[in-house]
């Protein structure tokens, strides 16, 4: 007999005493065959120590119980390192492993990242486009009619279920929160894919959740009362250099703002840094909101108000979603889980 390393279906095969076919349908679970014959052959398997091939027999079984995760962004951004763990978490409690596969933001190499999860013959894909508009990858065609959960942000053209949080409605009320504590010199910072360096004229903006926050602000600035008695809007590059170099600008003007809105943890640490090589006092000097709640936000002294979006409960529900479809239960729905706003010490009470 073969050593355990390498012992072979033909060796459980003629040790059970049934063909080499009934052992490799006993063992991956499809085909007719009756169950005295599959304790049979399991544990006659067991006891030889053969290690059966998990790919193989999944794609004889028609499944691979692997779903394909298409991120954009870094995996340290506090939400898509959360996204990505519930999602394997909810995964693994339905039997599924996870192949991830991270783009930064580039459509090409989101071509590339999807044509790889289907040459591993995932079952499904949960994606994070990288553009709204920007998706001929991405019809059921390309990606032979494969289960699809679109998470975060929105294609134009709606035809597969998608996740999303409610960030306008937030970002609103963010907005009002300031004003409310007598705030009158706004200050936005908001991170835009694809441009360099940083404007104060708003670009075209390539995912949807990025303009839904922009129009939140905006929308929070029409609404508030009073009105805000000077206004500051810059978009930048998600890079370290310029959100710094952003942030100083906003500082350096004739106007400085008394509160900074970031978009994202990434503008949120760029203020953070420019006004602590300042010495000005966070919650006294600046007051900042920002999208996306981590510990480090919440353990900062003074606490940083954030627009808490449900990141665990999106990742759980993507794969909910992706796995009912798998099944053959497929519910194409537009799903918008509300945002909240969490009030901490970062925003000074000047009224």
């Amino acid at each position: 007999m073969a050593t355990n390393r390498n012992v072979t279906i033909n060796d459980v095969a003629a040790a059970s005493g049934v063909s080499r076919a009934t052992v490799s349908r006993a063992l991956s679970g499809y085909g007719r065959i009756n169950q005295a014959t599959i304790d049979h052959v399991q544990k006659v398997a067991e006891s030889l120590g053969y290690k059966q091939n998990a790919l193989a027999a999944a794609l004889r079984a028609g499944k691979t119980k692997t779903i394909g995760l298409v991120v954009i962004s870094d995996f340290t951004n506090a939400f898509f390192d959360r996204a990505t763990k519930a999602i394997i978490d909810q995964a693994k409690e339905l039997g599924y492993r996870v192949l991830i596969s991270h783009t930064d933001e580039d459509v090409e190499v989101e071509k590339i990242a999807v044509d790889t999860m289907l040459s591993n013959q995932v079952d499904g894909l949960i994606l994070v486009p990288s553009s709204t508009k920007k998706h001929s990858h991405l019809t059921p065609k390309k990606l032979g009619n494969k289960p699809v959960v679109i998470i975060d942000r929105k294609l134009d053209t709606p035809r597969y279920t998608t996740i999303t949080t409610g960030d306008e409605v937030a970002a609103e009320e963010a907005v009002l929160h300031a004003v409310e504590y007598g705030h009158s010199a706004l200050g936005f910072l908001i991170a835009v894919p694809g441009i360099d360096g940083f404007t104060k004229t708003q670009p075209e903006i390539p995912i949807t959740s990025v303009q839904e926050r922009a129009d939140g602000f905006l929308s929070g600035v029409q609404n508030c009362k009073p009105k805000p008695k000077s206004v500051s809007w810059l978009y930048c590059e998600g890079t370290e250099e310029a959100a710094n170099a952003a942030v100083t600008s906003l500082l350096d003007s004739p106007k400085p703002p008394s509160i900074i809105f970031t978009s994202n943890n990434d503008m949120l640490l760029a203020v953070l840094k420019v006004a602590g090589d300042r010495g000005i006092k966070i919650g006294k000097g600046l007051s900042v909101i920002s999208f996306d709640d981590s510990p480090w936000a919440a353990a900062m002294v003074p606490g940083i108000t954030v627009v808490a979006r449900p990141v665990e409960d999106l990742g759980h529900l993507a794969v909910t979603e992706l796995v009912s479809a798998i099944e053959g239960k497929p519910n194409h729905r537009q799903i918008v889980l509300p945002a909240h706003l969490i009030k901490r010490g970062s925003v000074a009470k000047l009224k």
